[in-house]
């Protein structure tokens, strides 16, 4: 690679957004070495993420076990990621975002697809569709989160919900609903039917992809 194609001569003189995301990284990485320049060191840090958008998920030891990629360099590459992820992860997702469902789903994968425990989040919404509370309110382990009912549907009448919106990440990635949570959603959208507080959808996303249970006609 000539030197003023080099991504810190490129940034320079074109700006910061003219790199690609290989450039990026090879500016945070800065060098390689010998038999290895740093855009090759780059790309072979996004295959071991399984591409630039899972750069998040990425370990301290996948990163290390990548030749060229030693203790210090490991961590700042994900002191930059955790500032990444911290600056653009909100607490509470926004009513903007719910009008549109791709949005939704959008904020879920961020907020949820990246995580290694398995979390459910609940969305409190009003006669108008507006969000009045969300919140993560179980905390599993990696395979399953123990989810009561009686507790969702108590905060429900508490925020005096009209309908609410339900989700979990699945931390293998695998985003098929398991037996118990087909089990759960059903349960889960009977209760809600019987205390007239409509159970909207449930959703689960990882950091590839979703499966809502909405489109999938899988709700009554």
């Amino acid at each position: 690679m000539s030197e003023k194609l080099m991504p810190r001569e490129k940034a320079l003189e074109f700006g910061i957004r003219s790199l690609n995301n290989e450039e990026l990284l090879a500016l945070i990485i800065k060098s390689a070495y010998k038999e290895k320049n740093v855009m090759e060191l780059a790309k072979e840090v996004i295959d071991t993420a399984n591409g630039f958008q899972n750069l998040l998920s990425l370990t301290y030891e996948e990163l290390t076990s990548i030749k060229g990629i030693k203790k210090a360099k490991a961590l700042e590459i994900l002191a930059i990621l955790e500032i990444s992820k911290r600056l653009s992860k909100v607490d509470h997702i926004s009513e903007s975002q719910l009008t549109s469902p791709d949005k939704v789903v959008e904020w879920l994968r961020f907020n949820l697809g990246f995580e290694s425990q398995e979390l459910f989040f609940v969305i409190y919404l009003n006669g108008r569709n507006s969000v009045i509370k969300s919140e993560v309110l179980y905390k599993g382990n990696k395979n399953s989160a123990n989810v009561s009912i009686d507790e969702i549907l108590r905060k429900a009448i508490l925020v005096k919900a009209s309908s609410i919106l339900v989700a979990h990440n699945h931390p293998s990635g695998d985003i098929e609903p398991s037996d118990a949570d087909i089990d759960l959603t059903d349960k889960l959208a009977r209760a809600c039917s019987f205390m007239s507080i409509p159970l909207i959808d449930h959703i689960i996303v990882s950091k590839t992809g979703y499966f809502s249970f909405k489109n999938h006609c899988m709700l009554e």
